[in-house]
């Protein structure tokens, strides 16, 4: 009887080693395939997408919808795909971009509802 309580102790607790396992290399391979994403999306931004990451913002778009100015700090950034934020020009909009400081320049990767 004490062997095999023995053994499934063993094997829930392998069990359970091997369940972390993934889960890390997962996030380890989750976070190696955002910036894959980045240079695939970079492509069109050219230079400076090696320092661009995705981030979120919210603020309010242009009236000709090729500009942004984000709420936290007033910011306005040349749109680099305007066409991803046509029929929301002039509205409060929320999203997931790709910065280039170096030109003011962000690539829209998503629009979100505003929070």
């Amino acid at each position: 009887m004490k062997i095999v309580l023995s053994v499934l102790l063993a094997m829930a607790l392998s069990t359970a080693a091997l369940a972390q396992s993934p889960d890390q290399s997962g996030s380890q391979g989750q976070s190696g395939s955002q910036p894959q994403g980045s240079q695939s999306q970079g492509g069109q931004m050219q230079s400076g997408s090696s320092n661009s990451s995705a981030q979120n913002m919210s603020g309010t778009v242009s009236h000709s919808g090729t500009n942004f100015t984000n709420d936290k700090n007033s910011h306005k950034y040349k749109v680099d795909n305007p066409e991803t934020l046509k029929g929301r020009e002039d509205q409060h909009v929320a999203l997931v971009v790709q910065v280039d400081p170096d030109n003011n320049v962000i690539h829209v990767v998503q629009i979100e509802p505003p929070k």
